[in-house]
């Protein structure tokens, strides 16, 4: 039996914290047959046949919509695969216009993942049209956004027929501890089985705070949009320690192998590398690594077919990689002891000392409370810039 025909609850199958990685657009046609490695294996990670396997990962309906399905059918998609699927609500942005209705984005959610989060109405206004360059948060108006979400999480929930093999998460908006108060205050319906949460900028003390938040406040799975950084992730891993549901996380870590050609070192997690030596047109073997992918990199090096592989294949090392550095977290995230070792070997100075706090502040805010933890910690989460990167956001 297919997981499109399973009758079993999906949160039973997913694991008490799950990396995610992400499948981008231009990425699905790597799990085509006719981009097999000469041996024959997949160059995705998430296909029956691929070089690595990765179980649980994360799909677009607008990027995805004609290649997964394709996919799914072909029974390229591995059966026990726990798929998560965004909703696309950022092309509203970019296109000046939704792409796809609520109740659009629900079927095609339902039959082809097993999460999928809500179409919000994203709280952020453009400055320079539709690339991206900046948004500005829209905290005057955030109320508006947040009742217009619940709208739309009212009409996808009025088409949905599956309860046990697909879930329903419902994503906050906001920047800071009250406005993800505010935001989910209005949202709030039957029907949401989980929540979405991220961080307005990339410092791991911000995660910290929506950490915080969702410690006290969310009784639900929840999702972490965006979490692909080992200084944000390592978070998350100890905040498991007291939260008693699912936690879930995701990163864009294969699109960065294939795009930008950014190798992740198989010994400090944090640290990427090039793949190109300083010889112009050479590869740096000395990167290579014991994973799979790289010893299909060691296989063609010095045939034509490299440069129609390398950018997947590296890809799939980073993934591996993290799955690797995720794993062991999984063993020892509620040994504080062990989890500082790990920080002390793994961060600079600078980096040590800050998530080595945060670990603190997560401790004293399960004892007391955020609001009274947070005295102590005043300095350590920082005021959002109201404009920030695209990058920094998603």
């Amino acid at each position: 039996m297919s997981w499109l025909e399973e009758k079993e609850d999906v949160f039973d199958r997913l694991e008490d914290i799950s990396y995610v990685p992400v499948i981008g657009g231009s990425i699905v046609s790597f799990t085509r047959p006719e981009m097999n490695l000469p041996n024959g294996k997949n160059l995705s990670f998430a296909s029956n046949n691929s070089i690595f396997n990765c179980k649980t990962f994360l799909i677009n309906p607008y990027h995805n919509k004609k290649d997964f399905p394709k996919l799914i059918m072909d029974n390229e998609i591995a059966s026990d695969s726990i798929i998560f699927a965004d909703s696309g609500g950022l092309q509203e942005i970019r296109l000046k216009g939704t792409p796809d209705t609520p109740e659009e984005v629900m079927k095609w959610q339902q039959k082809y993942s097993n999460i999928g989060f809500s179409l919000d109405k994203i709280p952020f206004k453009t400055d320079t049209g539709s690339d991206f360059s900046t948004w500005t948060f829209d905290s005057v108006n955030l109320d508006k956004y947040a009742i217009q979400s619940k709208e739309r999480i009212r009409r996808a929930l009025s088409v949905r027929t599956e309860y046990k093999k697909f879930k329903f998460y419902a994503i906050i908006q906001g920047t800071n501890y009250g406005e993800y108060v505010r935001w989910k205050n209005i949202i709030d319906q039957p029907g949401i089985d989980g929540w979405c949460c991220k961080t307005p900028t990339n410092d791991p003390c911000n995660l910290a705070g929506t950490a915080l938040y969702a410690l006290e406040n969310l009784d639900k799975p929840i999702h972490f949009l965006g979490v692909g950084n080992l200084s944000k992730s390592i978070i998350l891993f100890y905040l498991k320690k007291y939260f008693k549901h699912k936690i879930s996380f995701d990163s864009s870590s294969y699109d960065v192998g294939s795009q930008y050609r950014r190798f992740n070192s198989p010994f400090a997690f944090n640290l990427f590398d090039s793949i190109k030596s300083e010889e112009e047109n050479s590869i740096n073997k000395t990167n290579f690594c014991f994973c799979p992918a790289c010893k299909e990199l060691r296989e063609i090096l010095d045939k034509k077919e490299l440069e129609r592989y390398i950018g997947p294949l590296i890809s799939i090392h980073n993934v591996g990689i993290a799955n690797m550095t995720f794993n062991y977290l999984k063993q020892i995230y509620k040994d504080k002891a062990k989890m500082i070792d790990f920080i002390n070997v793994t961060f600079k100075e600078s980096g040590r000392k800050k998530i080595i706090m945060i670990l603190d502040l997560i401790d004293d805010s399960y004892k007391h409370g955020f609001n009274e933890a947070i005295k102590k910690y005043k300095n350590l989460i920082k005021e959002f810039k109201k404009t920030t990167k695209q990058a920094t956001l998603f």
